[in-house]
């Protein structure tokens, strides 16, 4: 993330993130899937903005500035983006008033909407942990993150990856559990990915229902080779072991993840793979300038859309609100 001041109040731009691994090790208890995933956030960002009110209301205003660019049938729900209670930020900042012992803390939201929904890229857990932090700046003044990491992994197993997962400069972790519990990891140079959304997108509850793992014992894919990769900077090495174990499962809910493999496999790369339950797909690039061309061109198809992104690089949160609060 990226924090700052803004005229009222304070801003963050909040990336997006890919599974470059994503194993299903079995179904918990409480109902949920226990997961071994290696996620990087990526450069393709959504912006929230929050400033005082003072009557105790939440109020968010959505804006979808992709949408205007783009021919959209009734089936295409990647802009369908609520504004009411359902929006994952509106029940972050509820939440984290709660926690605060402060229910009648009220504030005014700004969401500027670049991430495709049901993608599998994460955009409404990075807004959710973008919105705990503008809630820990505006309504707090010594808070420090990890003293409200339960909240966010009530409020989705990625949430708190967005908040916790930085390290020498990179968001790349190995998430267990849930996805909640995070092992942040080293990279030693930064990627270059096409993320290649189709008009369809995937439900994870629809997916992981469709999904059906073997007997006990069965042969689990370990990210340890993709990892050693990472910290050497071994591009072919990464693409060859990208995996997620959800991808089968997904293809039967929708013949676009499959038309969406034959896309992409018509550009030299160096791997690619189903990010999260989908529907987005993203292939890993030698360079900017490939990625940036291959993306030119599966746009000017005109049935999906394509983003040149680069694993993204910031500082760590923590440090960016002491910096703020002694700025």
């Amino acid at each position: 993330m990226i924090v700052e001041r803004s005229k009222d109040g304070f801003r963050v731009t909040v990336p997006c993130k890919v599974n470059l691994f994503l194993e299903v090790l079995g179904k918990r208890v409480d109902g949920y899937h226990s997961l071994d995933t290696v996620m990087m956030a990526v450069s393709l960002a959504d912006e929230l903005e929050i400033s005082h009110r003072d009557d105790g209301r939440l109020l968010l205003s959505v804006e979808l500035p992709e949408r205007s660019c783009q021919n959209l049938d009734e089936e295409d729900l990647a802009w369908a983006i609520p504004a009411d209670q359902s929006n994952l930020i509106l029940r972050a900042l509820e939440r984290f008033r709660v926690f605060l012992g402060q229910p009648h803390y009220g504030a005014n939201i700004r969401l500027i909407k670049h991430v495709p929904a049901m993608a599998g890229l994460g955009g409404g857990s990075a807004d959710a942990a973008a919105a705990l932090v503008l809630g820990t700046l505006l309504w707090t003044e010594h808070l420090k993150l990890d003293q409200f990491s339960t909240v966010a992994s009530e409020l989705g197993s990625d949430v708190n990856f967005f908040l916790e997962s930085h390290r020498d400069g990179f968001w790349l972790a190995r998430c267990t559990g849930r996805g909640e519990k995070i092992e942040s990891l080293q990279c030693k140079k930064p990627l270059h990915l096409v993320v290649v959304h189709p008009p369809r997108g995937c439900g994870t509850k629809e997916v992981f229902d469709a999904l059906r793992l073997e007997p006990s014992p069965r042969v689990l894919a370990n990210p340890d080779k993709l990892i050693q990769a990472l910290e050497q900077g071994n591009i072919k090495t990464i693409g060859e072991t990208l995996t997620n174990r959800l991808e089968q499962a997904a293809e039967g809910t929708t013949d676009w993840i499959d038309r969406s493999r034959r896309q992409i496999n018509r550009y030299d790369h160096h791997g690619q793979c189903l990010s999260g339950s989908g529907s987005a797909r993203f292939c890993l690039c030698t360079t900017r300038e490939q990625a940036e061309k291959i993306a030119s061109e599966i746009r000017l198809q005109g049935e999906m859309r394509a983003y040149c992104v680069q694993s993204w690089q910031s500082p760590s949160i923590e440090e960016q609100i002491i910096r703020i609060r002694n700025g």
